[in-house]
């Protein structure tokens, strides 16, 4: 269905991916593994055309439908002040061969059972507008499924729903994603982006396997490397003993002894570098500087859009130190009100008071810090409030979120989703704050770089107010308090609560 014959993609001269060659079967169903920026998103694009590949062949039979993992940004304009019907745009916009039932079937299944094909687009939460797009894609049923995260703007019950359905597609599919759960339940077969030497490992078997194999593969690597190892010390002890001998013949052989040696420790450094591991992002915060105990004091804040209610009569009361979770499905209000707090909005009534001494920093989903047509170095070295960073210190800063080498110079733009999310963290980091509001910070992070933001913001001592849909993640970060959307109630946490995290 799918053949990838020596691809390879460079972006401000890095190489993202290099010779790639692989074969996707009718009815295989692949997932694509790798660390953040290691090109899993880039190798679906080139597949599908949306960027230009620098060399190699790709030719695909059959029809495809490709899922963006920016899907949420792209239905922004498409969808904006629309009267189109969630019928009307499936059947006759997007000229879909389906009845009205089966998109019905579609919408129950993705737990938007409070719609029904007469639902108008214009007014669906970014979520619900994300279902309905993957719901254009499943009911084209293409000979190949693309898709790019698709979990990541779905609630619990709508990913688990989406696994067994490609379970049982009967066609082939490829899928990155972050899921581990999707991958064991539903793949055959693992595309592992190597970012280390930019090509791709194909392992058989779903991801748990795949685990397994690597972990035998480097083991049987250390096996190779110490017994070669010991190889090369003796000959070298040998070859150090003939050396100082007269004869010709000795001289000889303690030279060849010598050649050996040196190619003996060139196979060693190979061996050596397909053991490297991934590198990690290392965060670690100051401690913050000390504000007033009541950090902040929220007293009847309400937002409406016309006629249309988004909060209403917020009250709560933060303490210095403490962390909250606002919890509640897409469209009741949780961005809103973040970014209310950040003062990028203004309440329709009532007020909020920050304490005093309180330094505020807020991370946007949607990458709103973020200038899209700037370099990497252009976005951080405009904080007014580090002037004396130099270009040398930012560079070694944002190594630790491993944003280094020529990435730096690249537009923000050509960074995959989550070397953005990275880049934004480092920027919100740099600015030594007391307060932080976070709107989703995991989104687009691998499973490795999520168990180290939390470990950081678990030992924050600083305030955190947190909107997330990922339960261990929120499990993990030791809330003291969560506001429940849109009951809006304030109240101590309890893990009962968690049930509620993945709803959206």
């Amino acid at each position: 269905m799918l053949q990838i014959k020596n691809l390879s993609y460079e972006v401000g001269g890095k190489t993202i991916l290099k010779d790639i060659s692989l074969f996707l079967g009718r009815g295989e169903k692949v997932g694509v593994v790798g660390v953040n920026g290691a090109g899993k998103s880039t190798l679906l694009k080139a597949i599908v055309g949306k960027v230009e590949k620098d060399s190699g062949e790709i030719s695909m039979k059959g029809s495809y439908s490709y899922l963006s993992q920016e899907i949420h940004k792209e239905i922004g304009f498409k969808y904006e002040n629309s009267s189109l019907t969630i019928a009307e745009y499936l059947i006759l916009d997007q000229g879909l061969d389906v009845e009205q039932w089966e998109i019905s079937k579609f919408l129950n299944n993705l737990n938007m059972n409070d719609k029904d094909c007469e639902s108008v687009l214009g007014e669906l939460s970014g979520g619900q507008k994300i279902k309905v797009e993957l719901i254009r894609i499943l009911l084209r049923r293409p000979d190949i499924l693309i898709l790019d995260e698709p979990t990541n703007f779905l609630d619990i019950p709508s990913s688990e729903w989406l696994m067994r359905y490609l379970i049982n597609y009967p066609n082939a599919v490829l899928v990155v994603s972050h899921d581990l759960r999707l991958m064991n339940r539903g793949l055959s077969k693992i595309w592992f982006l190597n970012e280390l030497n930019n090509n791709v490992e194909v392992y058989k078997g779903n991801y748990d396997k795949f685990l397994k194999l690597k972990a035998m593969q480097d083991a049987s690597l250390v096996r190779a490397i110490t017994n070669i190892t010991k190889s090369a010390k003796r000959l070298e002890k040998s070859a150090q003993q003939l050396s100082g001998r007269q004869t010709y013949k000795e001289a000889k052989r303690a030279s060849r002894r010598f050649e050996k040696v040196a190619e003996l420790k060139v196979e060693i450094r190979k061996k050596e570098a397909m053991l490297a591991k991934s590198k990690r992002m290392k965060i670690t915060l100051p401690t913050p500087q000390r504000c007033s105990r009541e950090v902040l004091l929220i007293e009847g804040v309400s937002k409406k859009y016309g006629e249309n209610v988004i909060l209403e009569d917020i009250n709560l009361e933060v303490e210095r130190g403490q962390k909250v979770v606002i919890i509640g499905k897409n469209g009741v209000g949780k961005t809103t009100l973040l970014k209310i707090l950040a003062g990028k909005l203004e309440q329709t009534k009532g007020k909020y008071l920050w304490g005093k001494g309180a330094l505020v920093g807020y991370y946007a989903q949607e990458y709103e810090n973020l200038d899209y047509s700037k370099t990497v170095l252009e976005n951080v070295c405009s904080l007014s409030t580090l002037d004396g960073w130099t270009n040398e210190y930012w560079r070694k800063f944002l190594g630790r979120f491993l944003i280094s080498g020529e990435m730096v110079y690249q537009k923000v733009g050509t960074l995959s989703g989550g070397e953005k999310t990275r880049l934004a963290l480092a920027k919100l980091f740099s600015q030594n704050l007391n307060v932080l509001l976070l709107d989703e910070p995991t989104t687009y992070l691998d499973p490795s770089s999520q168990e180290i933001l939390l470990q950081t913001l678990r030992e924050y001592e600083g305030t955190v107010i947190m909107v997330s849909h990922e339960p261990k993640f929120v499990e993990g970060l030791g809330v003291d308090m969560v506001l429940l959307m849109p009951e809006e109630r304030f109240v101590y946490y309890d893990i009962k609560y968690l049930q509620r995290v993945g709803l959206m």
